[in-house]
């Protein structure tokens, strides 16, 4: 008679701990989900900033910004160009 019951405790005692097992590995799978979305988030932020800032890298080099910029600071347009025919010495003898 002892061993029926025996097999009873012994079987309820592992469901009970399967359960518990169960419900904490549930717990750790939600909150690593919030935790996915959560970074999922900040890379999109990270993406649109990115962006961002690719946009304007290009705005400031663009030729028209340059060129807006070497007038604000005084450079004018080169009005003749020089060229060298014959190549100087290194060094001029003396």
């Amino acid at each position: 008679m002892k061993r029926p019951v025996f097999v009873i405790i012994f079987i309820s005692l592992i469901i009970v701990i399967l359960s518990i097992v169960q419900v904490s590995v549930a717990n750790q799978i939600s909150t690593t989900g919030s935790e996915l979305v959560a970074l999922q988030n900040k890379v999109n932020d990270y993406q649109r900033e990115n962006t961002i800032l690719h946009e304007q890298l290009l705005a400031a080099a663009s030729f028209t910004t340059i060129a807006d910029k070497a007038k604000q600071l005084g450079y004018v347009p080169a009005k003749s160009q020089v060229y060298l025919n014959t190549p100087l010495p290194l060094a001029l003898k003396q």
